[in-house]
């Protein structure tokens, strides 16, 4: 009896793991093909995020997810340049209102929601403004360990709603 207890304590600790934080490369969207282009820079703000605790659930911090709303402008060539502060020609602010997780289960679907704004850093005219609302569900078969399921729902989520975002940018006719 004691060994069958022992063998089950040590499948449960396997399969839930110690959480990890959502990776930018996992989340910096692949191609997206945008309308029109901008030759000028953009500076990139993220707020409403949350950095991973190893003992909770895995999250998506400020940093991670405006390295690969970064990544993933560069990638679409949407603006000349990303840069730092808010030197940039156009001010991207990006706050992640929402980021719905299960508690549990074999496939875990996470809702993401991120509310956009484009600004002219010359005029402060709002351009743009956009809350986007994605979803994505990792199955048994992604992983079988709950905590990398999590995770990866999490970056397939942020790909999704940074390709929206970005593919509704490329629509504005920026110079």
């Amino acid at each position: 009896m004691l060994k069958y207890l022992f063998c089950a304590v040590a499948l449960v600790s396997m399969l839930s793991a110690c959480a990890t934080p959502s990776r930018p490369i996992a989340m910096t969207a692949s191609e997206v093909a945008v309308a029109s282009k901008s030759s000028d820079t953009v500076s990139i703000t993220v707020t409403g995020g949350r950095d991973t605790s190893p003992t909770y659930v895995s999250q998506i911090s400020d940093a991670d997810f405006r390295e690969a709303l970064k990544q993933s402008i560069l990638k679409s060539a949407l603006f000349s340049q990303v840069v730092d502060g808010r030197a940039g020609r156009y001010r991207l602010d990006a706050y992640i209102g929402a980021l719905t997780q299960p508690l549990m289960g074999m496939s875990l679907t996470v809702d993401m929601e991120v509310s956009y704004t484009l600004v002219d850093s010359v005029t402060g005219n709002a351009l743009w403004q956009q809350h986007i609302a994605t979803s994505h569900t990792a199955t048994g078969s992604d992983s079988i360990i709950a905590a990398t399921r999590l995770r990866l729902a999490n970056e397939a989520a942020a790909r999704k709603n940074i390709e929206a975002a970005i593919a509704a940018m490329g629509k504005l006719g920026l110079r």
